[in-house]
């Protein structure tokens, strides 16, 4: 079955950084690279039978590609009303009408919350349906309660890794925050609304999940955080945290959200891009963070390829277009390529890498010391990219799956 491809070029972040970016690009006459049209032209989806089924429209100010009459409309304080006043939930409607007529979505875009669009356009299909989501943060989280967990990380300021992000990562209010429907809290208002139940949801890869120091610590804010997320997996929702990819390995880890329902269901995959940020790719709105090696995503994906028996859909959300592709440090960042690796690999279960990684991969499989390896280069980024391995002078492969060659 084809993909039917589209975008949502969807972008209400309040963030300071990113409203600067979009000014400087009004002022210098620049915009970024389209997120949806670098991962369409990318060698990694080539032949591959996607539909280009264009793309829901944005307001200007909204998008990533503001126009020059709506700089105004550009501020921290807009933005908020934006999002406190309910704002991403007309959005998520047009995504729900727009999939509507499409047979495999495919969409490719910003804000998380777009997904609960097509979620909620499926979901009117299938009594089987399943979202798998890949997410290096927890998303049904309400704002008020997430707020409040700033404003103690703001206070306090504790070792961040506890938490699974910084303060600095979101917009902190004095004055509270409204319990809206946004990317921060799209999982938990899909399930109180009755659109998905609980035990129809995976998360895979968070990073923000309750340590059992941060469960001790008294302030009725942090509690309050604890409460919602044990919460919602004491609801059914299956969490599957950083910590046991970790331990386990992600094509282990992916094996324990299988249930025997999910593996003959159907299956929505949505993945943040922070599932692989700073240790894949630095194309990712959140990049404090570490997520999980290049491999390690194809893996866990062809896990979930392999045992269910129908993938009706994807999303890939939270692409920063500034950072996306682009030079950084010397290397240029591998986000559009990753983004075409896991539609083939859903596809078909192979992914594409550059030819000149070949050689390498294949002296690997059957060398075994660091000094039988002449293209140390191209090794060190396969190591980086978690095909490869090093433990002293020895190397081995990481990765079996299926890889093409470009």
């Amino acid at each position: 079955m084809s993909w039917s491809a589209f975008c949502v070029l969807f972008d209400p972040d309040e963030g300071r950084d990113s409203i600067q970016r979009k000014v400087q690009d009004l002022i210098k006459g620049t915009r970024p690279a389209n997120p949806y049209r670098a991962v369409l032209d990318s060698q990694e989806v080539a032949g591959l039978d996607i539909i280009d089924c264009g793309e829901v429209q944005i307001e200007s100010w909204l998008s990533i590609y503001p126009v020059q009459e709506d700089l105004f409309m550009l501020t921290s304080t807009n933005f908020g009303i934006f999002l406190d006043s309910d704002g991403c939930r007309e959005y998520r409607e047009r995504v729900r009408d727009f999939v509507k007529g499409l047979e495999r979505p495919l969409m490719i875009g910003g804000d998380h919350s777009l997904t609960g669009g097509v979620v909620e356009a499926l979901m009117e299909r299938y009594e089987d349906f399943y979202l798998i989501v890949f997410d290096s943060h927890f998303d049904g989280i309400p704002s008020p309660v997430r707020n409040g967990l700033i404003g103690y990380m703001s206070e306090t300021r504790p070792d961040y890794e506890r938490f699974g992000y910084k303060p600095s990562d979101y917009v902190f209010s004095s004055t509270g925050r409204k319990n809206s429907y946004n990317g921060g809290s799209f999982l938990y208002h899909l399930i109180n609304e009755g659109v998905i139940k609980a035990e129809n949801i995976v998360v895979f890869g968070p990073l923000d999940y309750p340590t059992e120091k941060m469960e001790k610590i008294q302030d009725y804010r942090v509690r309050e955080f604890v409460q919602v997320y044990k919460g919602l997996e004491k609801e059914g929702v299956k969490i599957v945290h950083r910590g046991i990819i970790d331990a386990l390995g992600p094509d282990e880890a992916i094996n324990m959200c299988i249930s025997p329902k999910l593996r003959t269901g159907r299956a929505y995959v949505s993945v943040d891009l922070d599932i692989g940020s700073r240790s894949a790719l630095m194309g990712a709105k959140f990049t404090d963070i570490c997520g999980i090696k290049e491999a390690d995503i194809y893996i866990a994906l062809e896990g979930l390829r392999r045992n269910i028996s129908s993938i009706i859909g994807l999303d890939l959300m939270e692409i920063d277009p500034w950072r996306a592709g682009v030079e950084i440090d010397g290397l240029k960042d591998r986000t559009y390529s990753i983004c075409g690796n896991i539609i083939r690999i859903l596809t078909e279960g192979k992914i594409c890498l550059e030819r000149r990684y070949k050689d390498v991969l294949e002296k690997i499989s059957t060398k075994k010391t660091l000094k039988e390896i002449e293209d140390k280069e191209s090794l060190n980024e396969l190591v980086k990219m978690g095909f490869a391995g090093l433990s002293g002078k020895y190397v081995s492969l990481l990765y079996k799956g299926e890889i093409l060659f470009f």
